[in-house]
């Protein structure tokens, strides 16, 4: 058994930290900012705690939207923000670009994550760029530590993940991508990675291609995406560590130091683990058992 399948079991039993039920986040406790990339203006929402001592440098969380989607949906579907708050982070949502993206809609945005999605992709936009470039002006602006950025995004967003890792592991401490697949280049250096997936996906589908609702795109199957992970970072085979109700995770350790995980949520859809956040489609399931947020801080916080 892995040494990890002690720490892990004993994160995902302790109580999970929690928001002030009386204060829940929301948009209005971000700042919309934005920043000059390849000649584009890109904008984002940042989140930094109100109590940071001089001197004092937060670990960075960054979480890319689905596709059609905005940075106010993600900070109001998937607990990002909460678990920042609480455990004293700064959490950025970037906003992607599109028919209606920017100011003042921000709507039907993609990401550019390789061979895929929508209006980022067929337009070649720069998004690993305007990462880079949004991560070196907080690094002037706010009290962040740039060596202990974490990167999460659903659907498109979780494509966008894979890609940052891919394209640029420098910037980049560890992912957590949640319901997308790797459709860029194979990664080349280690990086821990939590890969989160619903088994009844029916949009990004496990077993690869475009799914039964016909959405079209004939995305990459989990074990075309997870392999080349676990190749990398020099990791032996999966083993089962949790199985908590329809839960399963697993996890195994790299030679590289890099540790991979996967969470496969068995009754989970296209949707976010644990969210009660809206969903592309009400039709998929939301798995309930674990959540993925605060297992993904917990995995976040074993990486730096």
């Amino acid at each position: 058994m892995l040494h990890s399948s002690v720490i892990a079991l004993a994160l995902i039993t302790a109580p999970a930290p929690a928001a002030q039920p009386n204060d829940p986040f929301d948009v209005d406790d971000t700042r919309l900012e934005f920043v000059v990339s390849g000649g584009t203006v890109r904008w984002y929402r940042v989140f930094v705690p109100s109590d940071v001592a001089p001197g004092e440098r937060l670990p960075v969380i960054v979480c890319f939207h689905g596709g059609g989607g905005n940075a106010t949906g993600a900070i109001q579907s998937y607990g990002i923000g909460e678990e920042a708050r609480e455990r004293r982070w700064i959490a950025l949502f970037p906003e992607g670009t599109g028919p209606f993206g920017g100011p003042p809609l921000f709507r039907r945005q993609s990401w550019n994550g390789g061979d895929c999605c929508g209006y980022a992709q067929r337009n070649d936009v720069d998004d690993v760029r305007f990462f880079a470039d949004m991560l070196a002006k907080l690094e002037v602006t706010e009290p962040a530590d740039l060596a202990s950025v974490f990167v999460t995004g659903m659907s498109n967003g979780a494509v966008m993940t894979y890609r940052i890792a891919v394209d640029r592991p420098d910037l980049v401490r560890a992912i957590a991508p949640v319901a997308g697949a790797l459709e860029t280049t194979l990664p080349a250096e280690p990086i821990p990675l939590l890969a989160i997936h619903g088994a009844l996906d029916s949009y990004v589908p496990v077993a690869g291609g475009p799914g039964p609702n016909g959405n079209g795109y004939p995305f990459a199957s989990q074990r075309e995406t997870i392999r080349p992970f676990l190749a990398v970072n020099g990791a032996g085979p999966l083993e089962l560590i949790t199985a908590q109700g329809s839960a399963r995770i697993y996890a195994a350790r790299g030679t590289t130091g890099a540790a991979t995980w996967v969470f496969t949520a068995l009754d989970g859809g296209h949707t976010w683990p644990g969210s009660d956040g809206l969903s592309i489609d009400p039709d998929e399931p939301v798995h309930a058992d674990v959540p993925a947020t605060a297992l993904m801080f917990d995995f976040f916080e074993l990486q730096r």
